[in-house]
């Protein structure tokens, strides 16, 4: 089946299929990387016996792409027919075997059991799964395969070439070449970043929102962007100390707050951002058509006041959905304050999406702030090297 074919049926039947996505994702549960001492010469047998007991499946490759953690994505996609199944009770088992092609290292192996539900007779529904990895610069083999609780198996194998695009070779990978992990980055050893720029107080102010302004919902991938974002940003500006506030515009709140914020933390980021519930709007909240102003002033005025100012205020985050301007009296820059501020947005690569200025970039304006919009990890690079070597404001 071609990717034309594959992406036709699969919109096609949307509204009348069944299908169940698990997404590889921060937050929901992943494949796991494996240790191979531990491994059964069964469970790395990739060459036998596939063809005696076949499963019907279709395998579509994620080629590798670069993500805002300054890391290469990549893993697959698996649709299986579940005509081919009855009752309760059935499992799959699915390994994944990646090779460096230059041989530079051992395999790196991933695993991953998923319980099926009850399947109807004569269903024609179809089971969707996706798996995926983090990877460093290089050439791979990915060996895959599913096994099911009666013996029965899938298999697929392909090569990918995980490599930096042209607009992106001032990058930095955050993994060494030939290096696979998974998003846990259990085992990982990271590149040494060497800068001159000094350490900074920083305060990031996360702005907890979908990517695409027209979503109600905060999906997984927007929780992979805004963590992935977060983390590389601590992992490459130079710090001396980060406070960290996750906020939401259209609900009027914070969602997390934390003053001597550490990487070690991000669990707990990642649960606040995943019990956002955009759907559901307070009526006091509704009743309050200036909250979202009220919050944004709340935030900047805590740091204006502080009694040690930080060195940088950072906003991070998508668009906002609202446009509208703070009252210049409710928002001004103190005279001889030093501390620089910024906002970098995020936005997707769709066309359609609008470019006009957000609640938060009029702010960062009022307070003699940059806004960055960036869309590609080689704009996010270019965005930490402003923040690094931006002089301190002039009173």
């Amino acid at each position: 089946m071609t990717r034309r074919d594959w992406e036709r049926d699969n919109v096609g039947k949307m509204g009348r299929r069944w299908i169940v996505v698990f997404l590889i994702t921060a937050g929901l549960r992943a494949q796991a990387l494996l240790n191979p001492e531990r491994m059964s010469a069964a469970q790395k047998d990739f060459d036998r016996g596939f063809r005696d007991l076949p499963v019907s499946c279709d395998v579509m490759p994620i080629k590798p792409l670069l993500n805002f953690g300054f890391r290469f994505q990549a893993g697959y996609v698996a649709r299986v027919p579940m005509n081919q199944y009855r009752g309760a009770g059935h499992a799959w088992t699915m390994i994944t075997r990646v090779t460096p092609v230059d041989g530079s290292r051992a395999p790196f192996y991933f695993g991953d059991r998923r319980r099926l539900p009850p399947v109807p007779p004569q269903t024609k529904e179809t089971f969707q799964v996706t798996g995926g990895f983090l990877l460093g610069e290089g050439k791979y083999q990915i060996d895959w395969k599913l096994t099911d609780d009666s013996g029965r198996v899938c298999s697929h194998r392909w090569t990918i070439d995980a490599h930096l695009g042209r607009s992106e070779r001032q990058i930095k990978p955050a993994l060494p070449p030939d290096t696979v992990t998974d998003y846990g980055l259990r085992g990982a050893t990271r590149i040494p970043q060497t800068d001159d720029a000094a350490p900074i107080r920083l305060t990031v102010l996360m702005h907890a929102a979908p990517i695409n302004p027209r979503r109600t919902q905060l999906g997984p991938r927007d929780q992979m962007m805004l963590l992935g974002t977060l983390s590389s940003l601590l992992d490459r500006v130079p710090v001396r100390s980060v406070k960290l506030v996750v906020f939401n515009l259209d609900q009027q709140k914070e969602l997390y707050r934390r003053e001597d914020f550490v990487p070690e933390s991000m669990g707990q980021v990642s649960r606040a951002i995943g019990a956002l519930e955009l759907g559901k709007v307070d009526y006091a909240v509704l009743r309050r058509k200036s909250g979202h102003l009220d919050l944004l002033s709340e935030l900047v005025h805590e740091e204006l006041d502080a009694k040690e100012p930080p060195d940088v205020v950072l906003f991070l985050g998508p668009q906002a959905r609202t446009s509208d301007k703070l009252a210049r009296a409710e928002l001004e820059r103190p005279q001889g304050l030093g501390t620089r501020f910024f906002y970098i947005q995020y936005r997707s690569l769709m066309p359609q999406q609008a470019g006009l200025p957000d609640t938060i970039n009029y702010a960062v304006n009022r307070m003699k702030g940059k806004t960055m919009v960036i869309r590609t990890p080689g704009d996010f690079a270019r965005a930490i090297g402003q923040i690094e070597h931006t002089p301190p404001s002039l009173p």
